[in-house]
């Protein structure tokens, strides 16, 4: 550098730039959640060398927790360093070759989302389409997979766009009965409904860490069967280098040869807050968080009613337990609803959004908001934003 170096731009913000804060809210929509002070304190530590022994514990916990919250003995389970979208497209491509037929059951947006992807990549794609709040029969899947000879079939667990749960319990079997995978997107339900991977014989999930389980967003859970696996071994085409699980795989030490071939630079703050979150959901236990989050979301659809307002998936067997779709009361406007409890009560609310657009809010209770003091305070809000907005 010259002794007279100047710079092209003036930094403007040398004397008025400040610390960025920000008001809390309480997160009460689709997800994200608010982290508890223990993930919070977590992400806060000293970041570590991607390298060292201290990462590789940490990303050792990691996985066994991981396993324990998929219920899965599968070797390669792991976190990957994207969004829960790029979770499932992180599926797709390791599990297909380009021209590969692929069955999508579209239960709102996310699935929209895949379909998007899978397009991309140039699939022979049969997508499936249903009416907001209905979900797919294990008769009509079967009847898809088999008329489209699919070598993966798609499915979204828990639909947050649209507030329904799909069940995935026969769907594993009946995919293998004709060479098939079974691949989910548990990005919303995973720690809100029960979900067996090795019991119900998935193939590959993904889920993110920003819903019930109550780290900040940026992180996807994954794991993929033998079966899954053996495929990523036999197809022809590479999947991306960022989304490589075989590669990464090495990096977690999923295959046991203690090599730990560098993949990326994960980010040790992000992976602290992952853990600190799962430990907390170790530390109450599965059975215990997914009739937690049944009791109160069921509380909160009786408070509902009794305030006069409805939800938008008539059928309580079709119902998501972590989002809610509730509409909107004739006469009212969304999107002043929305403001009013984000005004007077600090709580985000999301819009509709996919099926929902213009039809429905989307009301959320999990992880650590999954609580009945939550569903009442949330329930005072929207009684309270209907009187002021009929007047």
């Amino acid at each position: 550098m010259a002794e007279n170096e100047t710079l092209d731009y003036e930094n403007v913000y040398k004397k008025s730039a400040k610390r960025f804060m920000h008001k809390e809210y309480l997160l009460l929509g689709g997800g994200p959640i608010n982290c508890s002070d223990r993930v919070l304190k977590a992400i806060s530590m000293q970041t570590l060398n991607p390298l060292s022994v201290d990462m590789h514990q940490l990303m050792d916990e990691i996985k066994e927790m991981t396993q324990y919250l998929f219920q899965t003995k599968n070797r390669l389970t792991l976190v990957s360093q994207t969004s829960g979208s790029g979770g499932n497209e992180t599926i797709i491509t390791n599990l297909l070759d380009r021209g590969d037929k692929l069955v999508i059951a579209i239960g709102g947006t996310w699935g929209e989302r895949v379909l998007d992807m899978a397009l991309r990549y140039e699939y022979d794609v049969l997508p499936l389409t249903k009416p907001a709040g209905e979900v797919y029969t294990l008769e009509e899947l079967e009847n898809a997979v088999k008329s489209h000879k699919a070598k993966l079939l798609f499915v979204t667990h828990g639909e947050s766009t649209g507030g329904i749960l799909q069940k995935l319990e026969g769907l594993g079997p009946m995919c293998h009965k004709y060479g098939c995978l079974l691949g989910v997107d548990a990005v919303v339900s995973i720690a809100v409904d029960p979900l067996f991977v090795d019991r119900w014989e998935i193939d590959a999930v993904n889920a993110g860490t920003q819903k019930a389980i109550g780290a900040p967003p940026g992180m996807c859970l994954l794991t993929f069967s033998p079966r899954a696996e053996q495929r990523m071994r036999e197809k022809k085409m590479k999947p991306p280098y960022y989304f490589d699980m075989l590669r990464q795989g090495i990096y977690f030490d999923c295959f046991g040869d203690h090599t730990r071939m560098f993949h990326y630079t994960f980010s040790s703050n992000m992976l602290s807050a992952v853990r600190e979150a799962l430990a907390q959901i170790c530390e109450e236990g599965l059975l215990e968080i997914w009739a937690r989050h049944k009791r109160n979301v069921e509380y909160f659809w009786k408070r509902l009613d009794e305030i006069g307002y409805t939800c938008f998936v008539n059928k309580r067997e079709n119902r998501f337990h972590g989002v809610t779709g509730v509409n909107v009361p004739e006469g009212i406007s969304q999107r002043e609803l929305i403001k009013f409890a984000k005004d007077k009560y600090d709580i985000e609310i999301a819009p509709g959004f996919g099926p929902t657009l213009n039809k429905a809010m989307r009301l959320g209770l999990m992880g650590t908001n999954s609580r009945p003091e939550m569903a009442d305070y949330l329930i005072e809000a929207l009684k309270d934003g209907f009187q002021y907005l009929n007047k």
